[in-house]
C-alpha cells in the first residue's frame, strides 16, 4: 500500500488525466444541478452509489492490479476531488494526497465458503455510505488462493451515471478500447433509440432555459410552438405522477436498510440474440419477458395472495449519451414499464411486453419521464428531490441493461471473466436488477432490501428457468411451464 500511495503523492502532475475532466477554476468546479440532486438523495442505509464487481482470473500480483486500476481512475480529476458544501453552493474541489488506505482495501476470503462470504461482504458494502469528506469512491479487493480476485468498485451517482462509470472501468484495461467512430444516423441504440434521438433537442433546451428564452425573444414566431410542446410535456408528466400505486403490496413495505445480493454469470448471449432475431424483437424484450416470468414464479412461491396481482411496474434508466461522450456526470432518463404478471403462455407474455415497450416509445408519458431528470436538475433542490421521489415511487424495481465489450479484456495481465453492476434505487424502491453482456455472455445481478426479497438468489434462479423455457424448442415448453 505504501508504493500505491506514492502514485498520488507525486501530486496532480504525477498522474495524467483526461483533458475533458480538467477544471478551469483552481478554487473548485461548481457541481451540476442534477449531480447535486443525486448527492442529496442519500438515505440512511440506501446511498445513491453505483456498484460494480469485476471478476478476474490468473491474478499473480494483487498490488500490480491495484496500481493499474488506481492509475486508471486518477486520470479523471473527479476521482481526486471531494464534494465541498460551500456557502455559495456545492463544488468539486481537489482533495490533496489520496488516502489510499480508505479508497483501496484488500480482504482474503474464507476458502471453505468463498461464494457465501463474498455475497455477504458485498451486501454489507452496498448498504454503507461513502465518506463525504473524501473523494466519493472506494474499491475493495476480495482475494482467493486460486488466483481469483473479485473487485468491488463503488462510486457515488453524483460523480457519474452507470454508463459513464462502466466506461471509466473499461478504460483501465491493458488495451483500453478507442472510442468507436460515429457512423452517422441515430446516436443511440436499444429499444428506445429513435425516441431518445428525437428528444435530444428538447432535452438540451431544457438544460439551457435562459438561452432558450433569449433566442425566443429574437424569434417570436417560435414561442407558440415551444409553449405548445411544453404544455404537452407538463400534462404528460402529470399523468405519469398520477399513475396508481398498484404494485404488489409485498414490494411496497417499509425498507429494512439491510441488503442482500446475488448474481450469476455465464448465460450464453448468442442463443438470446438468435431468438430475438427469429421473432423480430429487441433483445431487451426477451430479458424483460423472462423477468416478468421470474417475478411471477417468485411471488406465487412466497406469497399466498399472489394471484390477485397482475402488474409490476419497473423503472428503466435510459442512456442519453452519444457513443463518443466520455464526460462524467449524469445524462440519462427514466421510463416506466408495466410487467405482466401471471401470464402462463410464454408467447403471449412476450407479445404483451413487446407491445407495451413499443407503445412506450411513442407515448407522451415516455417523453415526460425521459426529460424529467434533466429538467428537474434545474429546480430548487427540495422540489427536485420530491419530483424524482414521486416518479421513483411509481415503480417496484429498477431494471438496467447495459451492453459491454464483446472481446475478453485484461487488467494488469489478469483476465476479466465477468462484470456485474447494481444501480442505486431512489425513494422507497428496494429492488435493483441488472443485466450486463460481456465477451459472449450475460451476467444478471439482483440487489434487494431484505424486507422485500431476503433471498435474491432464488429470483435469479427463476429468471434462468424462464429464459431457458423461452429458448427451448416450442414442443418442449409445456413441460417447462408445469414445473
Amino acid at each position: 500500500m505504501e508504493r500505491l500511495a506514492r502514485i498520488y503523492m507525486l501530486g496532480a502532475g504525477g498522474v495524467r488525466r483526461s483533458s475533458d475532466t480538467m477544471t478551469k477554476d483552481v478554487h473548485g468546479e461548481p457541481m451540476a444541478a442534477v449531480d447535486r440532486a443525486w448527492l442529496e438523495m442519500d438515505e440512511p442505509h440506501n446511498p445513491m452509489v453505483v456498484s460494480a464487481i469485476l471478476e478476474l482470473a490468473d491474478v499473480d500480483d494483487i498490488e500490480q492490479l491495484s496500481r493499474r486500476l488506481l492509475e486508471g481512475l486518477l486520470r479523471y480529476r473527479r476521482f481526486s476531488q471531494r464534494a465541498d458544501d460551500h456557502k455559495t453552493g456545492l463544488f468539486w474541489r481537489d482533495d490533496g494526497p489520496l488516502t489510499v488506505a480508505y479508497h483501496l482495501r484488500i480482504y482474503h476470503l474464507n476458502e471453505d465458503s468463498p461464494e457465501h462470504d463474498l455475497r455477504h461482504a458485498v451486501a454489507r458494502e452496498l448498504a454503507a455510505a461513502l465518506d463525504r469528506a473524501m473523494p466519493l469512491w472506494r474499491m475493495t479487493f476480495f482475494v482467493r488462493k486460486s488466483g481469483q480476485v473479485t473487485v468491488l468498485f463503488r462510486a457515488h451517482h453524483a460523480v457519474a451515471d452507470g454508463i459513464a462509470l462502466i466506461r471509466v472501468l473499461m478504460s483501465c484495461t491493458d488495451d483500453a478500447l478507442a472510442p468507436a467512430e460515429s457512423t452517422g444516423g441515430a446516436r443511440h441504440h436499444g429499444p428506445l433509440a429513435r425516441l431518445i434521438d428525437g428528444l435530444e433537442t428538447v432535452n438540451r433546451q431544457l438544460e439551457s432555459v435562459q438561452q432558450l428564452i433569449r433566442e425566443d425573444l429574437r424569434h417570436p414566431a417560435q414561442i407558440v410552438d415551444q409553449l405548445r410542446t411544453s404544455r404537452a410535456v407538463m400534462a404528460a408528466a402529470g399523468r405519469v405522477l398520477s399513475l396508481p400505486d398498484d404494485n404488489p403490496a409485498c414490494f411496497r413495505r417499509p425498507l429494512n436498510g439491510q441488503r442482500a445480493v446475488a448474481w450469476t454469470r455465464g448465460i450464453e448471449f448468442a442463443p438470446i440474440k438468435r431468438y430475438a432475431r427469429r421473432h423480430a424483437i429487441k433483445i431487451n424484450d426477451v430479458f424483460v419477458s423472462a423477468l416478468a416470468g421470474a417475478f411471477t414464479r417468485y411471488l406465487r412461491r412466497t406469497h399466498a395472495d399472489a394471484a390477485q396481482w397482475h402488474n409490476l411496474r419497473i423503472s428503466v434508466p435510459v442512456n442519453l449519451r452519444g457513443e463518443n461522450d466520455g464526460e462524467l456526470g449524469n445524462r440519462f432518463g427514466l421510463v416506466l414499464l408495466d410487467l405482466p404478471l401471471g401470464v402462463e403462455d410464454l408467447d403471449e407474455r412476450l407479445r404483451l411486453v413487446t407491445e407495451r415497450a413499443q407503445a412506450l416509445k411513442h407515448s407522451p408519458e415516455a417523453r415526460a419521464t425521459l426529460i424529467g431528470l434533466g429538467a428537474a436538475g434545474h429546480m430548487p433542490l427540495a422540489l427536485e428531490k420530491r419530483l424524482v421521489n414521486l416518479l421513483a415511487d411509481k415503480a417496484a424495481a429498477v431494471v438496467s441493461n447495459l451492453p459491454g465489450p464483446q472481446q475478453e479484456l485484461r487488467f494488469a495481465g489478469s483476465r476479466l471473466t465477468s462484470v456485474v453492476f447494481w444501480p442505486p434505487q431512489t425513494g422507497h424502491i428496494g429492488i435493483g436488477v441488472s443485466l450486463f453482456s460481456y465477451a459472449g455472455h450475460v451476467s444478471v445481478g439482483v440487489s434487494s432490501d431484505i424486507a422485500l426479497i431476503p433471498d435474491p438468489e432464488t429470483l435469479i434462479a427463476d429468471f434462468e428457468l424462464e429464459l431457458a423455457g423461452m429458448l427451448r424448442p416450442r414442443r418442449r415448453r409445456a413441460a417447462t411451464m408445469r414445473r
